[in-house]
């Protein structure tokens, strides 16, 4: 059986750490170490109790803005309930997460309450199974770890039992359908540019979480950690964003916040500097661009809160409160489905990829430590790309026109609208004929402005002889097929791209990147347009 590996760092000269790696198994003749261990991370304000022996344990956690509390009460069960406290500090000193820890204990209680102690292991299986793949396999392996600590007469038949789960392999995120998407986006975008001050004021972090995270893949837990002294106006009069990323310290229990800059517009500047004006004028001082008093401003019964900053739990009431009161309220928008915090940061990273950025630039940009956790993300592109033009190709039917910012994964591509639409003109008494159709250019100008294709052109009128209609409805269903099987293409050959260590070495990488991401968006907006035609005559038929 694997034993328990204990990581601890340790400071070399004040700059450089090592990982000192321990083989432990619990001895409770010997508590030493558990204690040490214990009374280091309550020195360090990782752990609030009074002694390893109290029956309840805080561990604050600045990051989420909460403090988990842990209690061990497996009094009947005295050896077990004193190895699980060593064995959390244990995780705790390895640089485990508050959340995680508590999780696990949850998790450890309930499996030595229904197997008696760890004696009667045949419900455990069931238990198990009753979980989410995900789940019931990263809890498999901490049962693993625990039994490793903490060897038992029946040890090896729950590793065998555990060792049965099945790996989960991680799913794709369940995103909102780009339909809805875009509505709750025109819904933001008219809501803060046109409502007065006095009605948008509270629902302000919902703007600056969609305006901000929509296009840098950043955790809400970071835009709410965001520090009021966030802007920057530069000598050269560019302007910049201080945004806060979480970063772990490895093998240690800190998780530390480290601040990036990135590049504003001047509306953006505007806005949160409007928005910092009136927190001053409310009389509102705090370190946080979103203080907890800010929040409190809004309550009819406000809550005592520990931290002086919006929670992820606060920002998520919020959000459900602006649909109701604004998107189901304002708007009638009663059947959206709704957005998470979290799918923004989503949002941004599919679009990066789309616009062509290389996954390791894109997993920098989105924290994470593992480049293959991109993939995961490359079937969203494909459905973005898919939802896009079907989307564009309603609204160029509709002719509707909608105002928007103009950054990101919503605004992204959006002035194509204009620049598609589609007429329905009768008379074309003075229109050039062409294939299954007509054309509006002007006859002086014609040929040499034509671009590829007649199906694409936002002058072509498709307006066939009766004869050759069914003709004609196959000639626009061929292309939209073949730019269909071009965009499957580019995107497998920019997730191969992005992918390879090989490819993204090349020289020219970047630019290979860039070139294949301008194709997909001309295939899209010419599927649209394509398409649009085609919804049209179903529409009519």
């Amino acid at each position: 059986m694997d034993i328990l590996e204990f990581k601890l760092s340790q400071d070399l000269v004040g700059k450089s750490t090592v990982s000192v790696i321990e083989h432990l198994q619990y001895d409770k003749t010997d508590s030493t170490l558990y204690l040490n261990n214990f009374s280091t991370l309550k020195e360090n304000g990782y752990i609030v109790a009074d002694s390893f022996y109290d029956h309840i344990w805080t561990l604050p956690c600045k990051i989420k803005a909460n403090d988990f509390q842990l209690v061990f009460d497996l009094d009947i069960y005295g050896d077990l309930n004193e190895a699980v406290k060593a064995f959390i500090t244990l995780r705790k000193s390895s640089g485990v997460s508050s959340h995680k820890c508590y999780d696990e204990l949850q998790f450890l209680k309930k499996t030595i309450r229904l197997s008696k102690g760890l004696e009667q292991t045949n419900n455990l299986k069931d238990k198990l199974l009753s979980m989410s793949e995900p789940r019931a396999y990263t809890l498999s392996n901490v049962l693993k770890n625990f039994i490793s600590f903490f060897p038992f007469e029946q040890g090896e038949e729950v590793l065998r039992i555990c060792s049965s789960i099945p790996f989960a392999t991680s799913g794709n995120r369940n995103l909102p359908h780009f339909h809805d998407v875009l509505i709750f986006n025109d819904i933001v975008n008219d809501f803060f540019q046109t409502k007065p001050i006095k009605n948008t004021l509270k629902f302000m972090p919902i703007m600056f979480w969609w305006l901000i995270t929509n296009i840098l893949p950043q955790r809400p837990t970071e835009l709410l950690l965001m520090n009021i002294d966030c802007l920057e106006h530069r000598n050269d009069e560019s302007m910049w964003l201080k945004v806060p990323r979480i970063k772990n310290e490895s093998d240690s229990p800190e998780r530390v916040i480290k601040y990036d800059s990135i590049q504003i517009d001047a509306k953006t500047y505007q806005l949160i500097s409007i928005y910092k004006m009136k927190l001053n004028e409310f009389g509102i001082k705090d370190e946080y661009l979103f203080p907890r008093d800010f929040y409190q401003m809004f309550r009819k019964k406000p809550k005592r809160q520990a931290f002086n900053r919006m929670t992820l739990y606060n920002f998520e009431f919020l959000l459900q409160e602006f649909y109701i009161e604004v998107v189901e309220g304002l708007y009638s928008e009663t059947n959206l489905e709704k957005i998470k915090p979290g799918d923004t940061r989503h949002f941004a990273i599919i679009n990066m990829f789309l616009q062509g950025f290389n996954m390791l630039s894109i997993a920098r940009m989105a924290g994470h430590d593992v480049i293959a956790t991109q993939d995961n993300y490359y079937s969203h592109a494909e459905h973005f790309s898919q939802s896009y033009v079907y989307i564009l190709a309603q609204k160029m039917l509709e002719r509707k026109i909608s105002d928007t910012m103009p950054e990101g994964f919503i605004g992204w591509r959006r002035d194509a609208y204009d620049r598609g639409k589609i007429y329905n003109n009768q008379d074309t008494w003075d229109m050039l004929k062409v294939d299954y159709g007509y054309c509006k250019e002007m006859k002086e100008i014609f040929p040499s402005s034509c671009v590829e294709d007649c199906r694409i052109c936002n002058n072509y009128v498709f307006k066939p002889d009766i004869e050759k209609y069914e003709q004609g409805i196959e000639w626009l269903q061929d292309y939209s097929g073949m730019l269909n099987q071009r965009m499957n293409e580019l995107h497998l050959v920019m997730k191969e791209q992005s992918s390879s260590s090989l490819l993204s070495k090349h020289p020219y990488s970047d630019e290979i990147l860039k070139t294949n991401s301008m194709k997909l968006v001309k295939y899209m907006n010419h599927k649209a347009v394509v398409e649009s035609i085609l919804m049209e005559e179903e529409r009519y038929d």
